[in-house]
């Protein structure tokens, strides 16, 4: 059946839907848990760690980057079954080749914000970096969809968001 990226803004459910796939028994990746990417500096390729303190010229420099060998590991280890890469990443374009299918959880503005500021410490959750996030949101869905993702609705309840993301994968 092939590789499956989920994907979506920061706070959107990307974790948890990979969480609710292990427990079903599918392999599932998360991106930033199981750490598939991490941060770059643009200009020299030098990979960098991500600070406490970072704003905007910071993110302009840097790019969260899933690695294409990291995806074609997987890939391999999923042979003709179907697995799972849950997160979001800079470098998309660079990817998305790799994935039989793509798929985009999506939430209105005000939910997101909710759920981001609920995760008290966590990336997006306050300040500027809760205003870039939003920022981000804003043309997510239409930059997904634009390069061929299917937007699902994240949010229903959990068991509901992922039974139709394996909707999406079993064509039903």
């Amino acid at each position: 059946m092939g590789l499956v990226y989920v994907t979506g803004a920061s706070g959107v459910g990307k974790s948890a839907v990979c969480g609710e796939l292990r427990g079903r028994g599918f392999v599932a990746y998360d991106i930033d848990a199981d750490e598939l990417a991490r941060w770059f500096e643009n200009g020299s390729g030098v990979e960098v760690e991500l600070p406490a303190l970072r704003d905007d010229a910071w993110f302009a420099n840097n790019t969260y980057r899933l690695p294409r060998e990291t995806v074609e590991r997987v890939a391999t280890e999923v042979g003709d079954g179907v697995g799972f890469i849950c997160g979001t990443v800079g470098n998309d374009n660079e990817i998305w080749d790799l994935f039989e299918t793509v798929i985009s959880l999506s939430l209105d503005a005000k939910t997101l914000r909710r759920r981001l500021t609920e995760r008290a410490g966590g990336f997006g959750s306050s300040g500027e970096e809760l205003e870039r996030v939003l920022g981000w949101h804003a043309r997510v869905d239409a930059d997904n969809s634009q390069y061929g993702a299917v937007l699902i609705d994240a949010s229903p309840a959990l068991a509901e968001v992922v039974d139709r993301v394996l909707g999406c994968v079993r064509g039903g």
